[in-house]
């Protein structure tokens, strides 16, 4: 019988910060993964673009103190593929 999640889905969106659903849920999608190789494939690629979303979670500080800063400065929260093309100060 394929295991589809719906039913694990439809139970974690009553209750959306219950651990346990959520775990039901990631068993059911793992146990259709290994069922169905296309769901595995976009299950994968789902899981990719997800990884590149901001949540929102977790805390930021950002200060700058004490003199001048020479060069680029940068505050913020999760940054990937930052490249600077600073001109050297002679």
């Amino acid at each position: 019988m394929l295991v589809t999640g719906e039913a694990e889905l439809a139970s974690l969106s009553e209750t959306p910060h219950d651990a346990e659903r959520a775990r039901a849920l990631s068993e059911a999608l793992s146990r259709r993964a290994e069922q169905d190789p296309s769901f595995r494939a976009d299950l994968t690629q789902w899981q990719q673009q997800a990884q590149l979303l901001r949540t929102g979670d977790g805390d930021t500080t950002n200060v700058i103190s004490g003199g001048s800063q020479r060069g680029p400065v940068v505050q913020g929260r999760d940054f990937s593929g930052i490249n600077f093309n600073v001109p050297s100060q002679e």
